[in-house]
């Protein structure tokens, strides 16, 4: 099996968090859940996964306040930080890490999930079959604000963004495993779409017809804090109730958390 040394690791920090004003203003990851950054859990979630190579692709505004974070927070290791001049779409970000890369296999995060349990063993399991794409999916009561990925036959048979009517509650979550060369061919190939934006996820739906797509289920909880002002609340709660980024083998306790 290939050891974690073969996974680079990308950090999506863009985005500015419209959906949070007039609460907040500026970049979402930098808004704190529990005392930390949104990004600073991301960060210490790749690392914890045994990632150590790693991304960060970041605004032109807010690279300061990134490195002055992950100097503070991750003082050991080496981020390479990629800007995007403009909120071009998380395909478009992706592929400007390209040249940066040079393992086999990619790991990348969005910055504003949040996860109870650390999906190591999603890493593992990647590691010892790879495949071009592999993403991980949660259950979600409100489906509507994600990309919902139904399964039929213990596969992944189909990919929506923010149904109007949902007809599944599993949504894909925001780690998401490839090997390099198919990852950065993908994205190269995604076209804009009316915002003028390049999409991760229509690369994903790539590999679904291509039936190159496998999924992994996380364990525990899982949090898009940043979209809404409620989401954020109730991570916060969370945050100071249970906690993120448990280890693996915690014992999870069956929980109804609303």
């Amino acid at each position: 099996m290939s050891d974690h040394r073969s996974v680079h690791g990308i950090l999506l920090l863009g985005g500015r968090g419209t959906r949070l004003r007039p609460a907040y203003t500026g970049n979402k990851h930098l808004i704190t859940v529990g005392g930390r950054a949104m990004a600073d859990y991301g960060l210490e979630l790749l690392t914890r996964c045994g990632i150590d190579s790693l991304t960060a692709v970041v605004g032109p505004d807010d690279i300061d306040a990134f490195e002055r974070l992950f100097a503070r927070t991750a003082p050991d290791y080496d981020i390479t930080f990629i800007v995007q001049p403009h909120p071009l779409g998380t395909a478009d970000a992706l592929q400007r890490c390209a040249a940066t890369v040079d393992e086999p296999y990619v790991a990348t995060l969005w910055g504003d999930n949040l996860f109870e349990v650390i999906p190591e063993p999603t890493v593992h399991r990647f590691l010892a079959d790879p495949a071009p794409c592999m993403i991980t999916i949660a259950h979600s009561p409100n489906p509507q604000h994600f990309s919902t990925a139904t399964l039929t036959g213990g596969r992944v048979s189909a990919i929506v963004d923010k149904p109007t009517e949902p007809t599944t509650n599993l949504v894909c979550a925001g780690l998401m495993l490839f090997e390099s060369t198919a990852l950065f061919e993908s994205v190269r190939c995604v076209r804009q779409n009316r915002r003028g934006e390049r999409e991760a996820m229509d690369a994903v739906r790539a590999f679904l017809r291509a039936g190159e797509l496998r999924f992994d289920r996380i364990t525990g909880q899982w949090f898009d804090a940043a979209f809404s002002p409620e989401s954020l609340t109730e991570a916060e709660q969370f945050a100071l109730h249970r906690g993120f980024n448990h280890p693996s083998n915690t014992r999870q306790e069956t929980l109804a958390w609303t």
